[in-house]
């Protein structure tokens, strides 16, 4: 019974593993890695006894849910001195909380549980391969956008205690959590004649060549000539005026509305070749040295958020910048309550917490000159990623 249950659950986690790897390759994948190490407790009876090292590797993978799915690769060097344990290792499937703080908190909050087996590499009597539950939580603090720092306290319970002289596990973690946000890009017309490359046919049009909605050469009407018998002068009939063809577009987003998903994305807004909104720059800026929203900027929250009830199957990454004045670790701490900001205010209007991530970028990727006045209010703003 127990290896037709070890079966099924590895079986499932490979399914699982393969299926968000054939969805990467259309959708954006944004997960966190997680790599850590600490101690584990094996022998509760009298009280925690944290004496094993324990290396461990997670990732959380960010689906648009509350709750997301984590995967747990664990090993955990037993090393029994009159036993002939060599060293445990578990892989465990969970799902995991984020808690959503206010801005100002340093700190980020989660809890996690879920079901996992374990492989005892020389297994003896007692203590021997089995399922098990796990739950814990942990506290992450965020450095930059790049890096978090994170602190993990967890407990096993085995299933299957009977035969077994180890019935639950503790272990305490420290290590660093790192997250991957695949953004979606625009989709780009390579050779610049006015058809986007999902639907031009003729790919590598030369400059200045006219062409048709499918992106290939129009062919040019050569002018026909006659002779006038009486004067016997040869004369040109006037080159027929070039047929222009109008492809259906309403919402104007360079996307046919017959290949368009998204038939209603407002102005501004990049889109991929379905149509749909991948990013966009909200027209919300901020004072120097400023988190603080205006009445102006919360209006256009106002419209973002209408777009988002339009579109219930995204979500969206919040990127907060700053300009280039003052200290860069401030400034990353200034942007990222500025994301927090209009996360909270998209909040307010109605979109669950859970489709919004807030990110600070700090003065990265400025779209103006930080030498100007100008320059630098443009630089204080908002974008947004939008996940499909």
């Amino acid at each position: 019974m127990i290896m037709q249950m070890k079966k099924i659950f590895l079986s499932s986690l490979a399914l699982m593993l393969l299926g968000l790897t054939l969805e990467a390759r259309e959708e954006p994948l944004n997960f966190d890695l997680g790599l850590k190490a600490g101690l584990t407790s094996l022998n509760n009876s009298n009280g925690w006894n944290f004496e094993k090292v324990t290396i461990a590797a997670d990732s959380v993978f960010d689906i648009g849910y509350a709750i997301s799915p984590r995967v747990d690769l664990v090993y955990v060097n037993v090393d029994e001195k009159k036993g002939s344990v060599n060293s445990l290792w578990q892989i465990a499937l969970d799902g995991q909380y984020d808690f959503d703080l206010t801005p100002d908190n340093p700190f980020d909050l989660y809890l996690f549980g879920g079901i996992g087996y374990e492989y005892v590499s020389g297994s003896r009597k007692g203590f021997e391969n089995q399922f098990f539950l796990q739950g814990g939580g942990g506290i992450k603090y965020p450095v930059n956008q790049n890096f978090s720092l994170v602190t993990e306290l967890k407990m096993l319970q085995m299933l299957d205690t009977s035969h077994s002289d180890e019935d639950s596990e503790y272990a305490i973690l420290i290590g660093a959590v790192m997250p991957f946000h695949t953004e979606v890009k625009a989709l780009p017309d390579r050779d610049g004649d006015g058809v986007l490359n999902a639907a031009d046919l003729c790919p590598n049009t030369p400059p200045g060549v006219r062409v048709g909605p499918d992106g290939c050469p129009v062919p040019q009407i050569k002018p026909k000539r006659r002779v006038e018998k009486r004067v016997e002068k040869i004369t040109k009939i006037a080159k027929p005026a070039p047929v222009k063809v109008r492809i259906a577009d309403a919402d104007h987003d360079g996307v046919p509305d017959s290949m368009d998903r998204c038939p209603n994305t407002p102005a501004g807004f990049s889109v991929d070749r379905n149509g749909c909104g991948a990013k966009t720059r909200l027209e919300v800026h901020f004072d120097s040295n400023a988190a603080t929203l205006t009445e102006g900027s919360l209006q256009k929250i106002k419209a973002f958020a209408a777009y988002m009830k339009r579109m219930p199957g995204i979500s969206v990454t919040i990127e907060g910048y700053t300009d280039s004045s003052g200290d860069p670790k401030k400034n990353m701490q200034l942007s990222q309550q500025r994301a927090n900001t209009v996360k909270e205010a998209l909040v307010k209007e109605g979109i669950r917490a859970s489709r919004i991530t807030a990110v600070g970028k700090g003065a990265l990727n400025p779209i103006a000159d930080n030498d100007t006045p100008e320059g630098r209010a443009q630089n204080r703003r908002i974008e947004a990623i939008i996940h499909q």
